[in-house]
């Protein structure tokens, strides 16, 4: 049902303030109004100080590096555990420790890209001496002997050794060249010679321009071998370290992924607040606050601040202006088994304040439905265990709507499964199983079946044109009262002519009829001005269509039954049980997934496309409190708390 609300204007002094927004928070069921955008506000916005402003740009600051620590940490840790509030929890609090966790983070980040940086480099160089060690002469091992590194391109090499020829003459023999081919067009050379030598040779290759391969300073003096081995070590303590580095972050994220997203909530909290003040007045010495409230939560309300202010905070309720009246905020409160239909309403629209909730009618002819298409004891029990396990794993959401509203089908599908004498299709005949009404397997019946698809149909439109001719008297609106009715009107007609025709009833209802339907026809024609004798008789063939759409109640249960007979029918296959049981099997599978999705689509359809059309309309705001986003309840004297 849709809670009646109160218009509340809240006034006091300015002084007061800073405690009554808070409290207003926790109170969590007050919808504030902005004094900007309503008419009745005779009184300037308030304006945040110097110090409200600059506390709100921190917030951000902090909510911002939050999100970037959760973000980084959810890679690390798949758990979406929320740690509990304490005390201690407050803005100062939270900052100081997102800065010390930052910190942390930043510099294992900064070691972890510095160990990354230098593996690519010594990659490099372990890659081009891997090339060159096995090639070196035993002159390199030599303790007496210097080497000198160089890369040259291919083309490059017949000058290259000309210089080998020259620092020979230089080194009075003395000088040894090796070069490898490291790339398509890259050679790594390598000069060995005395190391009594080395200014000689370096000035040399610094005057022809020869550029050296140079490697870190820690491994220059080295041989090529000792410099190959250092490199593969430092390496391999690379890669422990950024093992460790790892694993620190992965305990780092255990340890605080938690409680940064309680503190993203607590700081998020904290910014509604500056929002709230943005949207209230004031005046020199007061400040006014306009919203709307639950009316069965006022008196919370005004005990509340009763309590908290005496005679120096007062909660009013005020008139509401007549171009706020389509703005008050709906809030729907039904039976826990009602809440998932009445998502699915919210879900085509939030109902106007004015109209009725139709989620207990949805939570009625939406699992009815399903059911008269599924109509299977089997499948039904099956989809009764999927939803019960499926709705212990998901409470919330889409899917948790959806299995819920499974649940309660599934009940229908094996009540009408016994009125059809279905178990796995025909499987239920097999066994003795004797329907209470019909069998859908039976040709003979098909006509049945259509004509209760279209008493079915004719019941729900006719149930949605009464309820839209509550609507119109509700709104006052002549027009569409007029439009409901003539349609009403009109169905009646084409009843009494069709019970006339089928002899169901006497056949002076055939005459009653004609006149009825006419009657129908002008009042719904009238309804629709100037251009209703044309637009009338087009709407009232739709509503005749929108009937003939419930033939879908009957058709994909027919399908669904004849598809289970084919499974059933291809059980022994080829003189192979294993092979048929397979086969069937796998129908049964589809045709239960398809039984699942096909029915619910189908059936909510009908309420949105036949039976909404008819009197809801929607289009209104949701009731959207200043609510905390996490509540701490102190159950004992003592610093213990749950979360809400």
């Amino acid at each position: 049902m849709i809670l009646e609300m109160d218009r509340v204007q809240i006034w006091g002094l300015k002084e007061h303030l800073d405690r009554v927004v808070p409290l207003l928070h926790s109170f969590g069921n007050m919808q504030l109004d902005d004094v900007r955008t309503i008419s009745d506000a005779m009184v300037q916005p308030l304006a945040l100080t110097e110090t409200q402003q600059s506390e709100r740009e921190e917030v951000d600051i902090l909510i911002a590096s939050i999100n970037g620590l959760i973000d980084l940490f959810s890679t690390l840790n798949q758990s979406q555990a929320q740690a509990p509030l304490t005390k201690d929890d407050d803005i100062l609090f939270i900052h100081s420790k997102v800065s010390d966790v930052t910190a942390q983070v930043q510099y294992l980040n900064n070691r972890k890209k510095s160990l990354q940086d230098e593996l690519i480099s010594l990659s490099k160089y372990n890659d081009m001496l891997t090339v060159i060690a096995p090639v070196l002469p035993q002159s390199a091992k030599k303790s007496g002997n210097a080497s000198i590194r160089a890369l040259v391109n291919s083309s490059q090499m017949r000058e290259m050794n000309l210089l080998a020829q020259q620092l020979k003459l230089l080194t009075r023999g003395k000088f040894e060249l090796v070069s490898v081919k490291v790339g398509e067009s890259t050679n790594a050379v390598v000069g060995i010679f005395p190391l009594e030598l080395i200014s000689q040779v370096e000035s040399f290759m610094k005057n022809e321009k020869v550029t050296q391969l140079i490697l870190p300073e820690e491994y220059a003096y080295l041989s090529t071998e000792d410099a190959l081995r250092h490199i593969e070590k430092k390496v391999e303590l690379n890669h422990q370290e950024l093992d460790e580095i790892d694993d620190r972050l992965r305990r780092i994220a255990i340890q605080w992924l938690p409680r940064l997203r309680t503190w993203q909530l607590v700081c998020r909290d904290r910014v509604d607040e500056f929002e709230a003040y943005t949207k209230m007045g004031e005046t020199e010495y007061t400040f006014t606050i306009f919203g709307w409230v639950p009316a069965d939560k006022l008196d919370e309300l005004r005990k509340l601040f009763q309590t908290h202010f005496g005679q120096a905070v007062t909660v009013n309720v005020i008139d509401i202006p007549k171009d706020l009246k389509d703005k008050i905020p709906v809030e729907m409160r039904n039976p826990q088994a009602v809440e998932p239909f009445e998502d699915f309403v919210k879900m085509r629209a939030v109902p106007k304040y004015s109209d009725i909730d139709p989620s207990k009618l949805v939570a009625f002819f939406m699992p009815l439905f399903f059911g008269m298409m599924v109509g299977d004891i089997g499948y039904g029990a099956l989809m009764l265990i999927i939803s019960l396990f499926a709705t212990r794993k998901v409470k919330e959401g889409l899917v948790s709507d959806f299995m819920r509203a499974l649940k309660i089908g599934s009940i229908w599908s094996i009540l009408f499964g016994f009125l059809y004498g279905e178990f796995l299709g025909t499987l239920g005949e097999k066994i003795g199983l004797k329907p209470l009404w019909i069998s859908r397997s039976d040709a003979s019946n098909f006509t049945m079946l259509l004509v209760m698809a279209i008493a079915v149909g004719v019941g729900h439109i006719l149930l949605g044109l009464l309820i839209g001719m509550w609507n119109a008297l509700v709104h006052k609106s002549r027009n569409h009262f007029m439009e409901k009715a003539g349609t009403f009107i009109g169905l009646l007609g084409i009843l009494f002519l069709a019970g006339s025709l089928t002899k169901i009833l006497p056949n002076g209802f055939y005459l009653a009829g004609w006149i009825v339907l006419v009657v129908g026809l002008i009042s719904l024609s009238f309804s629709m001005g100037g251009t209703g004798v044309i637009m009338g008789p087009i709407e009232f063939v739709g509503v005749i269509g929108n009937i003939l759409s419930y033939l879908r109640l009957a058709a994909l249960g027919l399908a669904s039954v004849f598809l289970a007979k084919v499974a059933n029918d291809l059980s022994d296959i080829g003189g192979s049980m294993v092979a048929g049981l397979i086969i069937a099997v796998l129908i049964h599978a589809l045709n239960l997934i398809m039984g699942m999705l096909s029915p619910t689509i189908q059936s909510l359809r009908l309420q949105y496309v036949e039976f909404f059309r008819k009197f809801y309309e929607g289009g209104q705001s949701s009731f959207t409190p200043f609510r905390k986003r996490i509540n701490v309840v102190f159950t004992q004297p003592t610093n213990k708390m749950k979360i809400n």
